[in-house]
């Protein structure tokens, strides 16, 4: 896949730090061209709350670029993917999700609806300082969904 400049080696750190930027900014901060396509599709992701599947930021961008094919919000997002822009996790067996790099935040998914909710940060933290203090594991989450059922499905 072709590039329009390297990642610059800050960009994962520097994506957390979008809020209040514009997508065509935050695009060119990153080394890449900001077109029409790339723009509609870095807008749905700055303007979700939360992590979305590749259908549904196809949705959200042809709602500011009518006539967005399917095909190129694919290609856009490995695009901002390989620039450090987005990372994406996997959860249940569902589609993966797309995120803004730098996003730590790990998510639950139910198994039975298919709801998303974030693991409070302060769980995570504790999990991951228990596991470096008692048995020397360097847990990286945020990768993977943990899975589950949610109280409404329970």
């Amino acid at each position: 896949m072709k590039r329009d400049a390297p990642p610059p080696a800050e960009a994962p750190a520097r994506a957390a730090q979008t809020a209040g930027l514009d997508a065509a900014t935050v695009l060119r901060r990153h080394g890449c061209r900001a077109t029409k396509p790339r723009v509609a599709v870095m807008q749905a992701i700055l303007d979700a709350e939360h992590p979305v599947g590749a259908a549904e930021l196809a949705e959200r961008a042809a709602r500011q670029l009518a006539g967005i094919h399917e095909a190129t919000v694919y290609r856009t997002i490995a695009t901002l993917s390989e620039l450090g822009i987005v990372t994406h996790v996997h959860a249940g067996h569902g589609p993966s999700l797309v995120k803004l790099a730098g996003d730590a935040s790990v998510l639950a998914v139910c198994r039975r609806c298919g709801r998303i909710e974030r693991v409070p940060q302060e769980l995570v933290d504790e999990l991951v300082g228990h596991l470096a203090e008692q048995r020397g594991f360097a847990l990286e989450p945020g990768h993977f969904a943990l899975e589950g059922i949610c109280a409404d499905c329970a």
